[in-house]
């Protein structure tokens, strides 16, 4: 995470994204997941996590067919701030506490994928 602070909360800043990363701060999870999620077509939410991946504070990994994002690593002071600022700020934010509901509720009707393949918590 090396992007000046400024250009983290300009990437972090947009409502999409700031969605994206507070359910990404519970787990990897994969761009079809998101999808099903926030409601938006495949090419958004991609757009969006490049945005985000380019400012360093997401991270892919290929399982397969399928691209799992993660938070970038919180061992930085500036992961460390931006995940604390998800922490505390998160639950103050309906559209944020609602994404984390409808997220919940998806795995547990096993429509989520998790690590590559489909399970409830």
């Amino acid at each position: 995470m090396d992007a000046p602070l400024h250009e983290l909360f300009k990437a972090a800043g947009e409502l999409t994204r700031l969605r994206i990363l507070n359910l990404l701060r519970h787990r990897p999870i994969c761009v079809c997941d998101l999808q099903e999620v926030l409601g938006l077509p495949q090419y958004s939410v991609s757009r969006h996590l490049a945005a985000l991946r380019h400012a360093g504070l997401v991270r892919d990994t290929r399982e397969g067919s399928r691209v799992v994002y993660a938070l970038a690593s919180a061992a930085t002071p500036k992961g460390r701030l931006i995940h604390r600022l998800l922490v505390e700020a998160a639950p103050l934010e309906p559209v944020l506490k609602e994404d984390l509901a409808c997220f919940r509720r998806a795995l547990r009707r096993g429509a989520c994928r998790v690590g590559g393949e489909r399970k409830a918590p």
